[in-house]
């Protein structure tokens, strides 16, 4: 039997901010592990969570500046320093996957230079989501570019490609994260309870939410809407919160670490989640893997995992009225129905997004 190759990976520096990137990271290298013999992980900052001390850290120091032009050139430099890194340890026919590699151009054209094998993933859009900027759209022609030169496009789902109209790719492969543990959340515990988890940001309509929250409450006074994250809306979510007297049905339960979020969504009966672009987003897949059905944008892998009013509902706008007329249609449903519902967002997950059923695929696509 000939000996496992082995594999580098490229990403974008870790933000200090929070876990969140060591998180996927992690998760992403134990879905490839068992395809190769040794891995090795070229970036800024680095880290990966305890189990994988035996992945080999290639990490320069970044601090995150206050300054865009000085962060920016932070960047530059660590680039530099990768692109040393990767003339010195990639060769020819080496495979490579460029991991939320938006920025990394430079380290991408070492690698290019050396002739090895580019595998680069691509996730939501940046240029759809929010208010565009020049700096997203210049990240949005970057990762185009990068993808469009690789050997291989990759993506955490089949429909994330379609966030990218146009693109032109060689080959393509999916390979699936996953959601650490699949368990149904007992129905008994749950309370009337709509929950987010995301970034404070425009592209993922938390103020739209809390608006539409509002004519739920005029509804359902009972209900009540919590959100995981953090992130620059957070004073204007607050804002509007105060503004709306809506602070006994809205709570801001701000970032909480990855092992936290069950314990915090334990007693939620609803996932919302609307958004202008994804990949395949984590949260969506471990609320789902407990039994909680999501009421979610079709953009990206959403669309291969949340069949509308069979495991979970689709929410056609992020429009304050739309989110909030869906939301008073799934809340107003019957028990029998829900529970249905929230088995089927269960089994859902079960089998593909387990680690194990990740690996499977991750095999079958790397050809192992």
């Amino acid at each position: 039997m000939p000996e496992a190759k082995n594999a580098y990976i490229i990403t974008n520096p870790m933000i200090a901010a929070n876990r969140s990137a060591e998180v996927t990271l992690s998760k992403f290298l134990r879905v490839i592990k068992p395809c190769y013999g040794k891995l090795t992980v070229i970036g800024g900052n680095l880290s990966v969570e305890a189990d994988l001390n035996d992945i080999e850290l290639i990490s320069f120091d970044i601090l995150r500046a206050g300054n865009k032009i000085k962060r920016a050139l932070d960047i530059l430099k660590v680039q530099l320093k990768m692109c040393k890194a990767v003339k010195r340890l990639i060769q020819k026919n080496d495979t490579v996957f460029f991991w939320i590699g938006d920025k990394m151009i430079l380290p991408y054209k070492a690698a290019k230079k050396a002739g090895a094998e580019i595998n680069y993933f691509i996730y939501g859009n940046v240029a759809k989501e929010g208010s565009v900027s020049r700096f997203t759209r210049i990240s949005s022609k970057l990762i185009r570019y990068m993808a469009e030169h690789a050997d291989c496009i990759c993506m955490e789902s089949r429909s994330v490609i379609d966030e990218w109209p146009g693109i032109k790719a060689l080959r393509t492969k999916t390979i699936h994260l996953y959601t650490d543990k699949i368990e149904m959340n007992p129905f008994e515990n749950r309370e009337k309870i709509i929950g987010m988890v995301c970034r404070l940001t425009a592209g993922k309509h938390v103020t739209e939410t809390i608006a539409a929250m509002a004519e739920v409450h005029e509804k359902y006074p009972d209900w009540k809407l919590e959100i995981i994250g953090s992130g620059r809306q957070q004073a204007e979510c607050e804002q509007l919160i105060s503004t709306l007297k809506a602070d006994e049905y809205v709570k801001m339960l701000g970032w909480v670490d990855h092992d936290g979020i069950a314990e915090k969504s334990k007693k939620w009966k609803y996932l919302l989640f609307p958004t202008d672009t994804e990949g395949m987003p984590n949260g969506l897949l471990e609320m789902m893997g407990r039994g909680i059905p999501a009421l979610a944008s079709p953009v990206g892998g959403i669309k291969d995992i949340v069949s509308d009013k069979k495991n979970g509902f689709i929410l056609p706008d992020c429009r304050t009225e739309t989110i909030a007329s869906h939301l008073i249609e799934i809340v107003g449903l019957d028990e029998v129905y829900y529970r249905k519902c929230s088995e089927e967002a269960f089994n859902t997950i079960a089998g593909e997004y387990s680690l194990a059923g990740s690996q499977g695929n991750a095999g079958s696509m790397l050809g192992v």
